[in-house]
């Protein structure tokens, strides 16, 4: 459950205010401090999802406290910040700046609040999510319902809601870092740090039976990241150099997690099923049908190292020139215990090992990982030639894995069936070079003409191809100075070619030999935006800002027919500024983004079968996004006597579309078997007006309101017949009450659904 406020930190933070307040105030020291005590309440009020409304935030009803104080004096400075006093969203900061010191530490906490209205049966602890035995007995008897996997069961709801208990499903991040800067002498600085976070708490995680069971549970979540630092520093007039040590170290509590299967209480074991190897009773179906363990395992993120150095140095030469460069070595560590084959015991018998002799026992008995990265940098900026400047850039990174291959030709599906379609693993190595150069023309008054080359080259191994290669050419105007105007326009245009295509990597893959994988597929990209000022009085200003965006992988490629062909988006806002006087500011904006794409496929048995090459089972989806924002906010500050006035408004709507089309999909419409899916779409906003009035030098009060709204139809997110499901009259009556079923899937019920919350503080300033 969600924290609440320490009461006595808040008890304190009343009680030292109010004794502050009843002293005469002191005549001002020769060493200067102030501070301020901001307390008061918070009301909060939420109709819908509690938890999405406050999400990164905490605003539960309680005492509002914050404090600010800092100290100076001719020597040195201290300043300590705490804001959101005793809730899970708060933080704390302190710096302590010298001569020769400075130290900065910082305690920071972030929750991720998932859902409040959440349930589930099953029982989860740490690495380990079990059901009610004899609920999974009547189930695998058939006297039960587990999965719904039909829509008569779906009506009939699954069994396992009667034992379902709500939960919160909420994590957090606690945050702990601390930093020293000792200056040895005017030029050469030593710094050592440390950064480390630890994630409580549980998220949703999918957990699979099989393609009709799947399932979703609350993980538990317990792991560490930490960070140390050491580094010199060195710097003067004419430039500067760092040296660094860093070593990372991520720790998993829960190395595995294991979780019972809703269907079987005991592993499936039948005879004589067709495509069974000799002596053996595992169903070779069982990962598409769900026949399959009693319960299964998996490995979470495992912990593991990284040690780094790094450099970098940046120097001034003659002709208003100057040079950085860096270079960062890491070293990434992973040895940790590997888990079995598989937790079937219809598997683990040797009639199977006799059949699938590399199943017997793991290759090696831990990970064995070992990896190492590059990274480097080059830039040179020089101005030798008047209103000339020249620039170019260069950027290395590579990833050389060191792992030994890992025997996986035979493996386990989904706990279910042996097989021996896999594969060995192969070292992913990567490199990537990046080269840029520019060079801008400052000739014309108040104006910048720049131009500019990239090539961008990215290698790796095996996949479909061995990288690609960017060619980028940009140029771009500004023109700045000018009281009235300022402008900026600049054009990009991409050409991606892939390096060495394997149609061979694509038939092996059981693909068409015309499929392309998006993010290394060739395609030709335009870029271009506009941004533009109009100041026509010292007081009000108006802005403009354009830009469109074109990826097209099918010009890019003419032998590409199926994955991602296009992909277009356009952006533009308009706004107005006004500030008549140092008391009133004001501003309005509104902007529209659109965003569509196109992908194909085809539906088809693989070959040798005749639908293989059939363009008529070919099908598209176009998917189409429209977006509207609109924002305006006013500051009035001492307009009204003592009073600072300070209110905004942000409204965003958003309409999503699938539209699947082809003859594929002509074909099943006509046959009543094609159902469109509808549009998701949501609206938000969001409305804060705070207000502070000064009853003296020392002390205010204030007073902070926040609403917003949140209004969505998702077809992704299941109710019971609700506003935000997919429409189906054989449901009853509709609520919106978060299903924890539906076909093929046992759920947590977590999704996108609405909410309307405000919240309220009361607020009592004291100044020293």
């Amino acid at each position: 459950m969600r924290n609440r406020l320490m009461i006595g930190t808040a008890a304190l933070l009343l009680a030292s205010a109010a004794l502050a307040g009843a002293q005469d105030k002191p005549q001002q020291a020769t060493t200067p401090s102030n501070g301020t005590i901001d307390i008061g309440g918070r009301f909060t009020d939420v109709d819908g999802d509690e938890a999405r409304y406050e999400r990164y935030r905490a605003l539960q009803n309680g005492v509002n406290a914050n404090f600010v104080f800092g100290k100076e004096t001719k020597d040195w400075t201290f300043d300590f910040l705490a804001r959101n006093i005793g809730y899970e969203d708060g933080r704390y900061v302190l710096n302590f700046n010298s001569r020769r010191w400075k130290f900065t530490a910082l305690f920071d906490q972030t929750p991720t609040n998932y859902a409040y209205y959440t349930r589930t049966p099953y029982n989860c602890t740490a690495g380990d999510c079990s059901l009610d035995a004899n609920l999974r007995s009547q189930v695998q008897a058939g006297s039960a319902i587990g999965v719904p996997n039909t829509v008569p069961r779906v009506l009939a709801g699954t069994s396992y809601d009667s034992i379902a208990n709500p939960f919160d499903l909420q994590s957090r991040r606690d945050t702990l870092a601390a930093e020293l800067r000792f200056s040895a002498t005017d030029n050469l600085d030593i710094i050592v740090g440390v950064n480390t976070y630890k994630r409580t708490g549980n998220m949703p995680w999918g957990a699979s039976f099989a393609f009709p069971v799947g399932i979703e549970l609350p993980l538990e979540i317990d792991n560490r990241e930490t960070d140390w630092l050491g580094a010199l520093e060195w710097a003067s007039h004419q430039g500067m150099a760092r040296f660094e040590y860093q070593h990372q170290k991520f720790d998993q509590s829960i190395p595995s997690l294991r979780w019972d299967n809703t269907q079987f209480a005991t592993d499936f074991c039948r005879y004589g099923i067709p495509g069974q190897a000799p002596g053996t009773c595992y169903d070779p179906s069982g990962y598409t049908n769900g026949n399959g363990p009693a319960y299964g395992r998996m490995a979470l993120p495992p912990s593991n190292t990284v040690d780094r150095f790094n450099w970098m140095g940046m120097i001034k030469l003659p002709a208003r020139t100057t040079a950085n460069a860096s270079i960062s070595t890491g070293m990434n560590r992973q040895d940790n215990e590997l888990i079995p084959w598989t937790t079937n015991s219809s598997i683990n018998t040797p009639a199977v090992w006799a059949a699938f002799p590399e199943l017997a026992e793991l290759p090696r008995d831990t990970s064995n990982m070992h990896v190492n990265y590059v990274t480097g940098t080059a830039n040179v900026s020089s101005r030798a030639i008047k209103n000339l400047t020249l620039t170019g850039r260069y950027r290395h990174n590579s990833r050389t894995d060191f792992t030994s291959g890992f025997d996986a030709v035979e493996y386990v599906r989904f706990d279910a069936v042996p097989e021996e379609t896999g594969g060995i693993t192969h070292a992913l190595n990567i490199s990537r070079n990046t080269f840029d150069a520019d060079a801008a023309y400052t000739g014309i008054a108040h104006s910048a003409i720049r131009v500019g080359y990239g090539i961008d080259r990215w290698e790796h191994t095996h996949r479909t191809t061995e990288g690609w290669q960017d060619n980028t050419a940009r140029v771009s105007f500004d023109f700045v100075g000018n009281q009235w105007v300022t402008l900026r326009a600049q054009y990009k245009h991409i050409d991606r070619d892939t390096i060495d295509l394997s149609i061979e990597s694509l038939d092996e893959m059981g693909m068409q030999e015309a499929a392309r994988f998006y993010d290394e597929a060739a395609r030709k990209s335009d870029r271009m935006s506009l941004v533009a000022e109009v100041m026509p009085t010292s007081s009000l200003g108006v802005n403009f800002t354009f830009t469109k965006g074109k990826d097209d992988y099918a010009e890019g490629d003419p032998t590409q027919e199926f994955g991602l062909l296009d992909n277009n988006n356009t952006a533009w806002t308009i706004g107005a500024s006004y500030a008549p006087s140092d008391k009133v500011n004001l501003g309005v904006d509104y902007g529209r983004e659109t965003f569509d794409s196109l992908q194909e496929s085809r539906n088809a048995n693989p070959a040798p079968d005749a639908q293989w090459t059939d363009p008529n089972r070919n099908w598209t989806l176009s998917n189409d996004e429209t977006v509207n924002t609109f924002s305006a906010y006013v500051d009035l500050v001492k307009v009204l006597a003592k009073t600072d006035i300070r209110a905004a408004y942000t409204y965003s709507d958003s309409d999503q579309a699938f539209v699947h089309g082809g003859p594929r999909i002509a074909s099943l419409s006509a046959a009543n078997q094609f159902v469109a899916l509808p549009n998701v779409t949501n609206t938000w906003q969001q409305f804060t007006v705070d207000v502070t009035y000064s009853i003296s030098k020392s002390f205010g009060i204030g007073l902070y309101y926040l609403f917003e709204k949140f209004d969505v139809e998702d077809f992704a997110t299941i109710n019971t017949a609700g506003s935000q499901t997919l429409p189906m009259a054989a449901l009853g009556s509709q609520t919106d009450t978060a299903r924890i079923d539906w076909l093929g899937g046992l759920i947590t019920g977590y999704g996108n659904r609405p909410y309307k919350g405000q919240t309220g503080i009361v607020r009592l300033f004291y100044q020293f």
